[in-house]
């Protein structure tokens, strides 16, 4: 089960670059589907939000283990997809995330620092 994950998220498409931003993410669903089969990641959801008043697009939530994330971020192939992805869309960010069995982890890191402040026993 996957323990670790990132968040990817991009803003609207860079004017003028919208058919390339359509194009991508077409191609990000097959590239993913890819990485899965070929057992890279555990699974991935894609999200393009409905029109609203932020500037934030869509996301994509990437699944693995830990090992499998790690090696994910130094994957060239990786690398060149998320530099064409900030090439058609702003404020492209990502983000590491705990999800199932990692939240052990996140919420013992939060005890900790909670101790470490002062703020709990």
């Amino acid at each position: 089960m996957a323990d670790a994950a990132f968040w990817i998220a991009w803003g609207i498409p860079t004017a003028g670059r919208e058919p390339q931003a359509l194009a991508l993410l077409r191609e990000t669903r097959g590239y993913l589907d890819r990485l899965t089969q070929d057992g890279k990641i555990e699974r991935f959801d894609i999200a393009i939000l409905k029109p609203q008043s932020t500037e934030l697009g869509g996301f994509i939530l990437i699944q693995g283990s830990q090992e499998k994330i790690d090696a994910l971020r130094r994957d060239e192939d990786f690398q060149v997809w998320l530099n064409k992805a900030q090439l058609v869309a702003d404020r492209v960010g990502m983000v590491d995330a705990w999800i199932n069995d990692g939240l052990t982890e996140a919420t013992d890191l939060y005890e900790q620092a909670l101790r470490e402040a002062g703020i709990t026993p």
